[in-house]
């Protein structure tokens, strides 16, 4: 019976077995079948990248947008233009709707709505000329290498739809990615794991236990780190000891570090 001890004997060791060890036994059995066989477990099921500084090093641009903007807001920050400090700390990887209520509380919901969308708008505009030599640094050798082991991808921000699939074309990538998840469009935005929850759903994933998440900012390193995913860290903006505090498993400059091809090889 289930419930009771199976004895096995095991003709080298003279030693009994009990179900528990039989059942260790069958899954390392199966483990290695699976490596031997060519249903390599090691191989991430899922690649989901942030998109704003990871993908593109668009953070340069925001924070001037942001530095521009803010400056005609009479009082805010003591008129004095916000720094790269403050840019990391209250508006890198961050919802725009709690921005705004960070920044503006007294303000009503309609009038932080339109400053956001004027906002992005202005964000666009100065993107445009610059996107594709904005692309990360190694982005194309990390694609081939996902095309050629044919693992699923997602993208995954809190930026507004229109940023999202700018950015994506700009950089030639709008035939790369099998889902787009926005922040906004989920239940919760990151730091909350939903968006890269959904993604793994729409990617037709069980979880998020097996993929890699590729991010910039604290905020979206949680969201990774949350879900599931082994989170890698990019230092296009924050610090590193910042990026390690949030949670990722391994930080690098960028897609070109051996840091990371030296990670991928053991997951090939």
């Amino acid at each position: 019976r289930m419930g009771q001890l199976a004895w096995l004997y095991d003709m080298n060791l003279k030693l009994p077995l009990t179900l528990t060890m039989v059942a260790v036994l069958i899954k390392s059995a199966e483990a290695l079948a699976g490596t031997v066989g060519g249903s390599n477990s090691r191989r991430p099921s899922g690649i989901l990248f942030d998109i704003d500084g990871t993908l593109v090093d668009s953070d340069p641009i925001h924070q001037a947008v942001f530095r521009e903007l803010l400056l005609k807001e009479d009082g805010f920050n003591n008129n004095q233009p916000i720094d790269e400090e403050f840019f990391r700390a209250r508006i890198a990887g961050r919802q725009n709707v709690v921005i705004m209520d960070d920044f503006f509380p007294e303000w009503p919901p309609e009038k932080r709505a339109a400053w956001s969308v004027a906002k992005e708008a202005r964000f666009r505009e100065e993107a445009a000329a610059s996107m594709r030599e904005r692309k990360m640094p190694g982005l194309d050798r990390v694609r081939a290498w996902i095309e050629g082991s044919e693992i699923p991808r997602a993208a995954v921000t809190n930026a507004p739809r229109l940023n999202a699939e700018a950015m994506i074309e700009g950089i030639g990538y709008g035939d790369f990615f099998q889902t787009l998840v926005i922040g906004d469009e989920c239940e919760h935005a990151k730091p909350h794991p939903c968006p890269y929850l959904t993604a793994c759903k729409n990617l037709g994933l069980e979880d998020a236990s097996r993929c890699i998440v590729f991010e910039d900012s604290p905020s979206g390193a949680r969201a990774g780190v949350a879900a599931g995913a082994f989170v890698v860290g990019i230092l296009s903006g924050q610090e590193e000891d910042t990026l390690l505090e949030a949670g990722c498993s391994l930080v690098i400059d960028n897609f070109d570090d051996d840091r990371l091809w030296e990670y991928l090889e053991t997951r090939s």
